[in-house]
C-alpha cells in the first residue's frame, strides 16, 4: 500500500486546499464567515477521503470511497460558487480553483 501523501490524487486535492486556505487567509473573516467555514470544511472532506480511500487495503472499499470523493467535490465546488457569488472570490480565483476541482474529478472517477 502506498502513502496517501505520496499518490497524485491525494497531492492534487491538498493543493487546492491550500489554495483554498490562501484565499480565504486574506479575507476578513467577519465579512461571511458561514461562507467561508463552508468552503474550507469542504475542501478538507475532499482531501480526507482521498486519504482514506489510498489508505484502505480492500480494493473495493478504496474504489467506493473514491467515488464518496466525487461527491464531495461536487460540494465543494457548490461552496466555491458560492464564496464567488457572495464576492468572497474573484472570477479569476473562481475559475482556477473550480477547473483544479474538475480535474481532480475526472481522476477520481478514473481511479481503480
Amino acid at each position: 500500500m502506498q502513502n496517501f501523501h505520496d499518490h497524485k490524487l491525494w497531492q492534487d486535492a491538498f493543493v487546492i486546499l491550500m489554495d483554498i486556505h490562501e484565499v480565504v487567509d486574506g479575507l476578513d473573516k467577519s465579512d461571511d464567515e458561514e461562507t467561508i467555514e463552508a468552503l474550507v470544511e469542504a475542501a478538507q472532506s475532499v482531501t480526507a477521503k482521498i486519504a482514506d480511500g489510498l489508505s484502505r487495503n480492500d480494493r473495493r472499499i478504496s474504489r467506493d470511497l473514491m467515488y464518496d470523493a466525487v461527491g464531495l467535490v461536487a460540494i465543494a465546488r457548490t461552496q466555491l460558487a458560492v464564496a464567488w457569488g457572495r464576492g468572497l472570490v474573484d472570477d479569476d480565483t473562481f475559475r482556477a480553483i473550480d477547473d483544479k476541482y474538475a480535474s481532480l474529478s475526472n481522476a477520481l472517477q478514473s481511479f481503480k
